[in-house]
């Protein structure tokens, strides 16, 4: 880009101080259009009114093209020459008056929007294709507030200090580029902003986004080749804007609720590419409206010029609005001249369909693309959509860009925030309202005060008495780190210790942001047993993200459990002091581990480990607790198990090496400022595992082999629902001298606490009774329903709340067919999660069960 976009943008408005056009945009009955949209074809600029219906904008001295749009009224253009003044142009919108005549369709019955939309979605490949890249700035607004505040809280809120009448305000202008296949750059060049925005009230993933792609912000959009499973369409109409015929159709959900839209398409004849929108969804807690307004920019080739977001937000009865606008500014558009604007495109559903192509049948891109483009052949919406997609798979796999699914660069200028109001007075597109005029001279006021004070050095964190207490993060230097988990998070209890309390550190050393060196030394003393433990972790790790491997060297005389992932320390401390169930089951060891981790790249993973220990048994030494039951009685500290194990132990030396293997083979990537990230979801999960006990060295008791398959995967069953399994199956080939410590345990659930991972944990089944030595097989599935038995009322779905089934299976050589049979009710006032579950022992009833999830509020930890 030889001229920035913004310094042309500049020259385009701040050149023109005292010249322009402003006005007031009005409707037949002289009442203001909020949120108007105009557009400048001269400059590929657009704009929108506030919500007084004034507008204004700078412009040079010449002679402009000025097109006046809003939902549902009639586009005006008008012809405005600029000179060295301002000029007033008020504009009076009149309703658009829409037309039913020639939308049958002969020999059908078929709602006409159905065909039109079956064209437009299969052109929807063809509109995201169709430019090779394009540059523009983009100046974005948003403002809003609270607008009910829960008395309990609104008088603590005034007590602190915050201002719940201000408005919150906030003007960004950016320097966007977008080149094919997804690269996208985004440089902010100024921000201003004045109070507090709402958290997910962000409009970005819609203006970063296109209609024209399957899923928009992750809700479906009605130009997705699966709309039809989703959507309901009907025809409305049509209209002639600027020489083209455009039709009106109304969008309905099949079943609402979120991640879909419903509203208005406004889509134009023979093109197929949108004109307008206005669609409603729901994305969590926020309701939201959004309007887009196309204009052709170059030829043929339309794109979004204003853009507005509606955002309604309700939650623990606080409630707000507030309100985005995004214009884009001075288009600058290459085309892609391999595809030609117009393509006959026939709808075989209805239409008689034309001979086929052979080229495009064969494959051959180039050619088909010569007879469909140049040839002006006409081609059925099957086969268009087969070239296309073809053509962007040959694009990508050039390219080499196969696997990334959106490659995006965000940058802020250094001087981003810095802009006087001088600056954003000449710049500003949308007029202010005088409440945002207040809110910013509030804001100027506090900014001066702090930019006063900005001359002081910056210091960094310091180690306090907080941080001792509940955790924390301090930096030493630049490439020093201590962190600390707090005292108070690390004071528990089990029958075991009774009550024992870890200290821990971590020294943290980067260098160069590709090596960190670790050392965490850890100390442990139980109240009741007067056992001190204590142990070493060093730890190195090396690479870039994507490739990274790590060593770790681990020693010490530490307490474990069994199954290091049964019970969460802190809820079995609960359990243990208020209900008297003490499932965690301890034994201590001293020991030295070697482990390796490596990553490749995302898609494969890699780890292998070498322990030697000296393992040793321990009994309950307390009975404490808060309360007595007559049902809950302390157990044992030896786990019962079906295979009758010898858990009691004394002095059992035992070497074991461990090797993990995960695959994903399928997996996407989105790109964010250079770093992979990847979409899990997008590919299944393969393991292989290997443990191994090895007798006869340094003592070493155990002699066992252990080879294990699993998977783990994710996905949709049609458009009703989603299916989560995680199973895995293997055998031991030998297990002499095994114990307890080294047979396949399974994440078993005594507590009421749901998991955190859907497919994490049985809910019912004891945490050691079918652990095993032999073969097993083990499944944890679940389903999740987009509509099932509540949620068929709208008014459950539109709150949010999903239902769940979810079957779990267990089967070892010992054990009986273990089956769990679950119904869950998720998102309960958008945070928790309640199953009711029934375990059986083949078709014979075991226990019941209700387990409550509150994901946001548990810490995982099996230390």
């Amino acid at each position: 880009m030889k001229l920035p976009l913004v310094f042309a943008f500049l020259i385009c408005f701040t050149s023109a101080f005292g010249q322009g056009i402003r006005g007031l945009i009005t409707d037949e009955n002289n009442e203001p259009m909020p949120y108007a949209s105009i557009y400048i074809k001269q400059k590929g600029t657009g704009t929108s009114s506030n919500i007084d219906g004034r507008y204004e904008l700078r412009l040079p001295p010449g002679k402009y093209e000025i097109t006046y749009q809003f939902v549902g009224f009639t586009t005006q253009q008008k012809t405005v020459t600029i000179d060295n003044t301002i000029k007033v142009v008020d504009i009076k919108l009149q309703p658009q008056t829409e037309s039913l005549q020639e939308v049958a369709v002969t020999g059908s019955t078929e709602d006409p929007a159905y065909s039109i939309m079956r064209k437009a979605i299969a052109k929807a490949p063809y509109h995201l294709l169709q430019n090779d890249g394009y540059t523009a700035a983009v100046y974005m607004k948003g403002t809003g507030g609270l607008d009910k505040i829960p008395g309990m809280f609104q008088k603590t809120m005034e007590k602190d200090g915050v201002d719940t009448s201000r408005v919150f305000t906030s003007e960004s202008v950016s320097e966007v580029s977008f080149e094919r296949p997804n690269t996208f750059k985004e440089k902010v060049i100024s921000v201003r902003t004045s109070g507090e925005d709402l958290d997910g009230a962000n409009p970005n993933s819609f203006v970063n986004a296109s209609f024209y792609q399957p899923k928009v912000a992750e809700s479906i959009s009605p130009f997705s080749p699966k709309a039809f499973s989703y959507y309901r369409f009907r025809y409305l109409g049509n209209f002639v804007d600027r020489g083209y015929k455009i039709h009106k159709i109304e969008v309905k959900p099949r079943s609402g609720g979120e991640q879909v839209f419903e509203g208005l398409l406004y889509v134009r004849d023979e093109f197929w590419n949108i004109h307008s929108l206005e669609l409603n969804t729901k994305v969590q807690f926020l309701d939201l409206k959004l309007v887009q307004f196309f204009a052709p920019v170059q030829d043929e080739i339309w794109m979004p010029v204003t853009q507005q977001f509606d955002y309604k937000a309700t939650i623990f009865g606080f409630s707000g609005k507030y309100k985005y606008m995004a214009s884009v500014i001075n288009y600058k558009v290459k085309k892609n001249d391999e595809l030609d604007e117009t393509v006959i495109l026939v709808d075989e559903k209805i239409e008689e369909a034309p001979e086929e192509i052979e080229a495009i049948k064969k494959g051959n891109v180039d050619k088909g693309l010569e007879e469909v483009f140049a040839e002006d052949k006409g081609v059925s919406r099957k086969q268009f959509r087969k070239l296309m997609k073809e053509y962007e798979k040959e694009e990508k796999k050039e390219s080499g860009t196969e696997d990334i699914i959106s490659d995006y660069e965000y940058k802020i200028d250094s001087l981003a925030a810095q802009r006087d109001s001088a600056y954003w007075a000449n710049i500003r597109s949308v007029p202010l309202t005088q409440k945002e005029i207040d809110s910013y001279r509030k804001d100027d006021s506090i900014y001066v005060a702090e930019k006063q004070d900005s001359t002081n050095p910056y210091n960094p964190r310091r180690f306090d008495f907080g941080d001792l207490l509940m955790g924390g993060r301090s930096q030493i230097t630049d490439s020093v780190i201590l962190t600390t988990p707090g005292i108070i998070p690390r004071f528990r209890f089990n029958t075991v210790e009774g009550f024992n309390l870890d200290l821990e550190a971590t020294l943290n050393l980067y260098e160069n942001k590709k090596y960190h060196w670790s050392i965490t030394p850890t100390v442990r003393y139980g109240f009741s047993s007067t056992e001190l433990y204590a142990k070493l972790n060093t730890g190195l790790t090396y690479g870039t993200i994507e490739q990274r491997t790590s060593w770790n060297l681990e020693g010490g005389h530490f307490i474990n459990q069994f199954y290091e992932n049964s019970i969460n320390p802190f809820i079995n401390t609960v359990y243990t002091l208020f209900v008297e169930r003490n499932y965690m089951k301890l034994y201590d060891q001293d020991y030295v581990k070697l482990s390796w981790d490596r990553n490749f790249r995302y898609k494969w993973r890699a780890n292998a480990s070498l322990q030697w220990a000296s393992r040793n048994s321990l009994n309950n030494t307390t009975d404490f607790g808060f309360f007595r039951y007559d049902k809950y009685h302390y157990t044992s500290n030896d786990p019962v198990n079906v295979e009758n194990a010898p858990v009691t132990f004394e002095n059992s030396k035992a070497l074991t090496s461990k090797i993990n293997v995960a695959w994903k083979p399928w997996l996407k990537f989105r790109k964010y400022n250079g770093m992979l990230r990847p979409v899990e979801e997008s590919s299944p999960e393969f393991r292989l595992a290997y443990n191994a006990g090895w007798d006869n060295i340094l003592g070493s008791t155990v002699n066992f082999q252990q080879l294990e398959l699993g998977v783990k995967t994710s996905f949709d069953l049609g458009v009703r629902a989603t299916f989560d399994i995680d199973a895995q199956m293997g055998t031991f080939f030998n297990n002499d001298g095994m114990l307890l410590t080294d047979f396949k345990h399974f994440n078993g659930g005594l507590t009421e606490i749901a998991p955190l991972s859907v497919t994490g944990n049985y809910r019912l089944l004891d945490y050691y009774n079918y652990s095993t030595q032999q073969q097993y097989i083990s499944a944890l599935s679940y389903i999740r329903f987009r509509k099932f038995l509540f949620t068929q009322l709208p008014l459950v779905r539109l709150s949010g709340v999903k239902e769940n089934l979810f079957v779990n299976y267990l089967k070892t050589t010992n054990s009986p067919h273990y089956t769990e049979i679950g119904y869950g009710i998720d998102n309960v006032f958008r945070i928790f999660r309640i199953e009711f579950v029934q375990s059986f022992d083949g078709i014979d009833p075991l226990t019941f069960g209700i387990r409550v999830g509150v994901g946001s509020l548990i810490q995982v930890d099996r230390r």
